[in-house]
């Protein structure tokens, strides 16, 4: 296993802060003791600073959740088998961050829209991105484009959603409940006709 580059640790680094702490509340020089990276070295790869950094964050936080979300699929007979096993990897990671973490891109999509362009677009690429897949996935098992990508919609509400519940009340109860709920859609709308969602 080859060792992480200084990019790599920065970036890493940035999202679990960024995740558990918030964006505004964690400065550059946080981000490179915790990277254990050099000053110098830390400005050349992020020459545009704090914000660069942050979109690079919002991009691998992204690539996480669509590669757990392919591994879902793939291990699973059924959409709602690979739902669940989603939600439930998502619970333990709750678990052991002390209830402290929740969605990748959470926090910082809540701290940052609007107050940052450059990181609004790159957190709405990324839930673009998911339910670009969940849609596409979703077809694979033989719903229709409409009602994959309606129910790609409900299916990220319902995680972020549980995920904040979650949190607050430091229980994985909301994410057990919110998987019923994408179930009983699943199963509803598998025969049903289209459903189109604005």
């Amino acid at each position: 296993m080859t060792e992480p580059t200084t990019r790599d640790r920065m970036i890493t680094t940035a999202l679990r802060l960024f995740r558990t702490e918030g964006y505004p509340a964690t400065s550059w020089r946080r981000l490179v003791e915790e990277a254990g990276t050099p000053w110098g070295s830390a400005y050349h790869h992020f020459p545009g600073g704090k914000e660069e950094l942050g979109v690079a964050a919002v991009d691998l936080g992204s690539a996480v959740v669509r590669r757990t979300v392919r591994r879902a699929f793939e291990r699973s007979d059924t959409p709602a088998e690979a739902v669940r096993w989603w939600f439930d990897k998502a619970g333990q990671v709750l678990v052991r961050d002390e209830f402290r973490s929740g969605c990748p891109l959470a926090t910082i999509t809540l701290e940052m829209s609007g107050r940052s362009p450059v990181l609004t677009e790159a957190c709405e690429r990324a839930f673009a991105d998911w339910h670009a897949l969940l849609t596409t996935l979703l077809a694979e098992h033989g719903y229709q484009e409409e009602t994959s990508s309606a129910l790609a919609v409900a299916i990220i509400n319902n995680i972020e959603g549980a995920l904040l519940m979650s949190r607050v009340r430091r229980s994985t109860r909301p994410l057990d409940l919110a998987v019923e709920h994408v179930r009983v859609l699943l199963d509803a709308h598998r025969t049903a006709g289209s459903w189109l969602v604005e």
